[in-house]
């Protein structure tokens, strides 16, 4: 996940790059069948354990698969006739066993309190590259809590081995995670990094920020926000508007270190994804009110039908981008948007299963992706995000996974009136706009 760090599995893009020619349109039979055939290759290689350990980082490979799992089932399909709920419970125990704890303080040193539930810890994944895989951790397990095999905020971990989070609910571990985020903030710029306020790097509280590891921090969040009882404090997000406003390049495009290096498609997606998290587009008052959600959408259209070209730039045939930039379209602008039109396929060519329906960037997407699954189940990858991670994502794409919204905040609600709330909108939450 780094260009520094990491166990680096090269490997070929195996999916092979389809003409934008006069193939037809998938139909929502194919994308069924895309996904319930690549849940079944991840259920048949999760290890023994309980994980998926293709990038090196096992708990988040782990985490995607389980976040596909997880959001399929909530689907009106569901899983169809398939169980997978040992492959969910098995995939919670490996992510719950391999969790560490960081110290959180009432005070972070600029007069902001991350320590919310009061327990004076944070949960923590990956080691080396923690922002990133704790980033990939927490929506699984904020959806996780929406009834997946009866769980929810409220119940009590057990069982794992691990004293860190057995005894605990999930509820308390999901909050102690954003408390991680909330603390692990750079707070100040400083002259090896100007203008790194705001943002997150590799690692929690290293004082650096980068364009490709933020958006994690904040894909996190907006899962945890939306679970009943779990707090984000506002602070957070007025501090990632000032890396926000840095970040983002005069073309629209977002940079690694700098506006100006190493500008590509996936860290342009994560802004999206930071505009969602912050409601902060450059429209409102702010610090600088430099971030252009408009910009960042255009450059993503001038670069739509490119393919994935080099470890971290392309967008087709690049999980890791196509994954960024999904997550950041569908929380801005939905899955209909209209504001990319420069399409991979073309779409008079389209011959679609519903006359009424307007090609858009999501069916873009999903043609593509139904195409070039490999026939056992899995697809293609980049780099080191293959196997389940690539998979994962996909499915996620595919059955229109939807991202929790900014202003999705629940009312303040205590624990037991969690079961009842989320039990009638588990078959609800799944995007018809197709």
């Amino acid at each position: 996940m780094t260009r520094t760090t990491g166990l680096i599995h090269a490997a070929a893009l195996t999916g092979a790059l389809v003409s934008a020619g006069t193939a037809m349109a998938s139909t929502e039979a194919e994308k069924e069948a895309a996904i319930a055939n690549g849940l079944a290759w991840l259920a048949t290689t999760q290890a023994a354990n309980g994980s998926w350990c293709g990038s090196g980082f096992c708990a988040a490979d782990t985490a995607a698969a389980l976040l596909a799992f997880t959001e399929q089932k909530y689907k009106p399909g569901g899983w169809g006739a398939a169980n997978y709920s040992t492959n969910v419970s098995n995939a919670l125990n490996f992510i719950l066993k391999d969790a560490s704890t960081i110290a959180v303080p009432n005070n972070r040193g600029d007069g902001n309190n991350p320590n919310i539930s009061g327990s004076g810890v944070g949960y923590i994944w990956g080691g080396g590259e923690s922002t990133y895989v704790t980033g990939l951790v927490l929506p699984a397990l904020a959806r996780a809590t929406a009834g997946i095999n009866g769980i929810t905020p409220a119940t009590v971990i057990g069982g794992t081995g691990n004293p860190a989070v057995d005894g605990r609910t999930y509820g308390q571990v999901i909050q102690d995670t954003v408390a991680t985020f909330a603390t692990g903030q750079t707070r100040v710029d400083n002259a090896s990094w100007p203008g790194a306020r705001g943002g997150w790097r590799y690692t929690p509280g290293d004082g650096q920020s980068d364009g490709s590891t933020a958006q994690w921090p904040a894909i996190g969040m907006l899962f945890a926000q939306a679970v009943p009882g779990i707090t984000v404090p506002n602070f957070v997000k007025t501090e990632l508007k000032f890396w926000m406003d840095y970040i983002q390049n005069a073309n629209g495009g977002v940079g690694y270190d700098a506006p100006t290096s190493l500008v590509n498609e996936s860290k342009t997606g994560g802004l999206l994804v930071q505009t969602a998290f912050t409601g902060y587009a450059g429209s409102v008052s702010g610090p600088g009110d430099n971030s252009d959600k408009a910009g960042a959408i255009a450059f993503l259209d001038a670069r739509w039908d490119t393919t994935a070209n080099s470890t971290w730039d392309g967008n087709f045939g690049h999980p890791y981008a196509m994954w960024s930039i999904y997550k950041g379209l569908e929380s801005t602008i939905g899955l209909t948007g209209s504001q990319i039109s420069n399409f991979f396929y073309d779409p008079a060519a389209r011959v679609k299963d519903d006359p009424a329906d307007v090609w858009n960037w999501w069916e873009d997407y999903s043609q593509y992706l139904v195409q070039t699954q490999n026939p056992d189940g899995s697809w293609g990858g980049y780099s080191y995000w293959t196997g389940a991670m690539a998979a994962a994502w996909n499915i996620n794409i595919l059955n229109a996974t939807e991202i929790p919204k900014g202003n999705d905040v629940p009312e303040p609600a205590t624990l037991a009136l969690l079961a009842a709330g989320l039990a009638g909108l588990a078959n609800l939450r799944r995007r018809q706009a197709r």
